[in-house]
């Protein structure tokens, strides 16, 4: 029988113990705050949008994160390179959302290979139960799939109520085995751990930024088409002049004022530093990406404490970030459905 990446009895140890424990309170907070967040839709794209990227890396493609933003939000960004026309990298991405989106099914559903047990007690652990299973996924089918399974089973395995896609954590050593697993496992929980205390502050950003926007509506004597942009940022936190009026249909001296305009608010911030081709981030994104500093300081004081707005604000606003999510999840989508077709098109005749 096969040996696990970790034995139970290894599991036994001090280091490894503290860090399941870790582990399983950073997923459990993130796990609650999502279920009970305003933003959770468009939270769960973003979400995605970074696990796929880190999937992507462990299979090997040279992609970074900002690449798949750009691709999610069909913005162009100077400077970064062509997408390759002979792989689609990005044709596994709506199957995975449509997985994670699955409810009600047993872990052991849809895997391509019958999961194997050793002859020892099984872990007592479920999160090292669920990296054994993705040691062994793969190692029986070496594939993009494989890399993307770790929210899923931790779904069905009952540790998260629902898919967080930012927990994708893995390790190249998985497809070879190791003959130090405790300090895999180590390495694998830190990872997991830190993708969601990382994917707990972008849910806490996003709200309060959901917040911020609210108040500066209110305050707004002609917020015009400021609205449609606060909303629009929620699910695309990546945006350019051009892309802002191809999508709002104002002029593209008009999107480059109003991106001034919401970075005056801060609620955008111009990382490009040129006078054309600007890019604009939310500013939680841009610290993430490498584009900004955190700020110093004491944390100011959160929005929400003193924050009052008409029921018609809000309800209008959630809408339309509602109707964003939705549209910049089918964008990058359709792209993949029209390449599918494109190859399916010769076996159907």
């Amino acid at each position: 029988m096969r040996k696990p990446i970790i034995s139970s009895e290894l599991l036994s140890g001090a280091d490894v113990g503290r860090a399941i424990e870790q582990t399983a309170l950073a997923v459990g907070r993130l796990d609650a705050r999502v279920s009970a967040s305003s933003v959770a839709e468009q939270w769960a794209l973003r979400a995605a949008w970074t696990g796929y990227a880190r999937a992507l890396q462990l299979h090997g493609v040279e992609v970074d994160e900002i690449d798949v933003f750009s691709w999610g939000t069909n913005v162009t960004i100077a400077g970064r390179p062509a997408r390759s026309t002979v792989v689609d990298d990005y044709a596994a991405f709506p199957i995975w959302r449509a997985r994670m989106a699955q409810r009600g099914r047993h872990w052991a559903e849809d895997l391509p290979f019958t999961p194997q047990c050793d002859t020892t007690p099984p872990a007592p652990s479920l999160l090292a139960r669920a990296f054994d299973l993705l040691a062994q996924w793969v190692q029986n089918e070496l594939a993009l799939n494989a890399w993307l399974a770790l929210p899923i089973l931790l779904h069905r395995m009952g540790i998260t109520e629902r898919s967080l896609p930012c927990l994708v954590a893995g390790d190249a050593r998985l497809m070879f085995g190791t003959r130090d697993s405790p300090a895999l496992m180590r390495r694998l929980l830190r990872e997991l751990c830190d993708r969601a205390e990382a994917g707990l502050q972008s849910l806490v950003a996003m709200e309060n930024a959901r917040t911020r926007a609210l108040i500066a509506l209110r305050d707004q004597h002609r917020p015009g088409a400021l609205r449609e942009l606060l909303a629009m940022l929620q699910a695309g936190p990546i945006q350019t002049p051009e892309a802002v009026s191809r999508h709002l249909g104002i002029t593209l001296s008009g999107a480059g004022k109003l991106l001034q305009r919401a970075a005056h608010l801060g609620m955008v911030k111009e990382v490009s530093d040129r006078r054309s081709w600007r890019l604009y981030m939310t500013p939680d994104l841009a610290v993430s990406l490498g584009f900004g500093t955190p700020p110093r300081g004491r944390p100011p004081l959160s929005p929400g404490a003193l924050f009052t707005a008409p029921d018609s604000l809000l309800s209008a606003f959630d809408s339309e970030m509602a109707e964003w999510a939705q549209r910049f999840g089918s964008i990058a989508l359709e792209e993949v459905y029209m390449a599918q077709d494109s190859l399916l098109a010769p076996e159907d005749e």
